[in-house]
């Protein structure tokens, strides 16, 4: 769904492009015969306004549409990078690395961390430790 400064960026566009088309057919409706030079500069004048106003308008709208754009490669990218995973219930794994990547990093951060293991000793068991937010996830 467009954004409503989308929408309303487009309405005002097409009314300017609307109202440029009416000045130009009262042109050719009263034709050169019943305009006098005054009339016609003018008539003109608020033309080209217009017209300038709708082509800056359009770069607006240009430029909305490439941010946009932008957004959507991002986003699909994300959703690219998280289907690379698999997640085991703790963990998350991508296919032929053997080291996991830090689950709250990912789902809270949406950064691949991989984490470090340490294989314990006698107080502590084996674990994997994240050293971006500083979790532990047994091994």
């Amino acid at each position: 769904m467009a954004d409503p400064a989308s929408i309303a960026a487009i309405s005002g566009t097409l009314e300017l492009v609307n109202k440029s088309v009416d000045l130009v057919r009262n042109l050719r409706k009263k034709g050169d015969n019943e305009l006098n030079a005054a009339e016609m500069r003018n008539t003109l004048i608020d033309l080209l306004d217009d017209l300038v106003e709708v082509k800056s308008e359009f770069v607006s709208l240009k430029a909305v549409l490439l941010t946009k754009e932008q957004e959507i490669q991002e986003l699909k990218a994300k959703l690219d990078s998280k289907q690379e995973f698999i997640f085991d219930g703790r963990l998350y794994w991508r296919v032929g690395d053997g080291t996991p990547f830090c689950p709250v990093c990912i789902e809270k951060d949406t950064k691949s961390i991989h984490m470090d293991y340490f294989a314990g000793n006698t107080e502590y068991k084996p674990s994997w430790y994240c050293k971006v937010c500083r979790n532990e996830f047994d091994a």
